[in-house]
């Protein structure tokens, strides 16, 4: 059974910036938009099949395909809660304080 997916509040918003600068860039703001759905319905059905963060074990994250962003996740036993929508090249690490649902 898939699990819900809540987001943290600056996951939520690191979300829409992200859709929208791609949005202002290339008009690929939807297909973002499009590829993170395709991506949580994903890990709600499998998150045990996307890898462990490095340093925090029970964070895991799941790379896009077209677009450099990571989805950090958390796994609860009801619900996927996503730590961070996050860009594979800046800052690095920066979710790691942020609560994990």
């Amino acid at each position: 059974m898939a699990r819900s997916i809540r987001r943290h509040p600056e996951a939520e918003a690191e979300l829409l910036a992200a859709a929208e600068w791609y949005d202002d860039e290339a008009e690929l703001g939807a297909d973002f938009l499009a590829e993170v759905r395709e991506f949580s319905a994903r890990i709600a059905g499998a998150p045990e099949s996307f890898p462990a963060d490095p340093e925090i074990e029970e964070v895991r994250r799941a790379r896009l395909k077209r677009f450099p962003y990571w989805l950090v996740f958390a796994v609860h036993d009801a619900e996927i809660f996503v730590v961070a929508v996050a860009h594979v090249r800046r800052e690095p690490g920066y979710w790691r304080t942020r609560d994990r649902g």
